[in-house]
């Protein structure tokens, strides 16, 4: 009843989600090679990768802020006589994370996301069926590259190490969930830890590129 009279009342959108889907899979159906293209998905973890780093800067002022506001007395001076305002309670220093793992596997999965971008523009078409299946079979592994058996902290059943719904949030998606969540709720070693997972997820990614790249360019 909600869907009929509010969601889509003319149904427009799961038509126009069926007509989408539809062509995903003839297309890939059709294709000589499966025509999955990367380096968009490497300029978004990068992305994501800039986006925890200054999740962490954020955190840090805010830290820092509020102690400077208990040092000099500024809660106390807006509390009002009847004290109902009060200081927010002491917080944990925000150490300085080492994201240089994080960062160097985003820029490794950026160049092996071009190389294989290039090979596969350079290669001779149509590939041959052989080598055609066999790239095939490595790029249908690639979004496995990028889960974890253990899962996530408190979650196994959550894999994925880049893509997440929030463990607050419902079905709202979170971001390299491992680090990002580890730093909302103030668990640095955590995060920590979750840096180096995410890093070496990306890398496998990264190295299944890299094995297509190299089936491309095979002679």
């Amino acid at each position: 009843d909600y869907y009929a009279r509010f969601g889509d009342p003319d149904f427009a959108y799961g038509v126009a989600l069926a007509r989408l889907l539809g062509r995903v899979v003839l297309r890939l159906a059709d294709a000589d090679v499966l025509p999955f293209e990367f380096t968009a998905t490497a300029d978004s973890v990068g992305r994501y990768v800039r986006e925890v780093i200054q999740l962490a800067d954020e955190l840090r002022e805010q830290a820092e802020e509020e102690s400077r506001r208990r040092r000099e007395g500024t809660y106390e001076a807006v509390a009002g006589p009847d004290g109902a305002l009060r200081p927010p309670p002491p917080r944990e220093p925000v150490p300085f994370l080492s994201f240089a793992a994080l960062q160097n596997a985003a820029a490794r999965l950026e160049e092996s996301a071009r190389a294989l971008r290039d090979a596969r523009a350079a290669a001779r078409t149509p590939v041959p069926p052989e080598r055609a299946a066999a790239i095939d079979r490595v790029l249908m592994g690639t979004e496995r590259a990028l889960t974890r058996p253990e899962g996530l902290p408190r979650r196994p059943w959550y894999r994925h190490q880049v893509y997440a719904p929030g463990f607050y949030t419902g079905y709202g998606v979170k971001t390299l969930p491992g680090v990002r969540e580890a730093l909302e709720q103030r668990q640095f070693r955590e995060a920590e830890e979750q840096v180096g997972e995410a890093a070496r997820a990306l890398e496998r990614l990264a190295a299944e590129l890299d094995r297509a790249a190299a089936l491309y360019a095979a002679r």
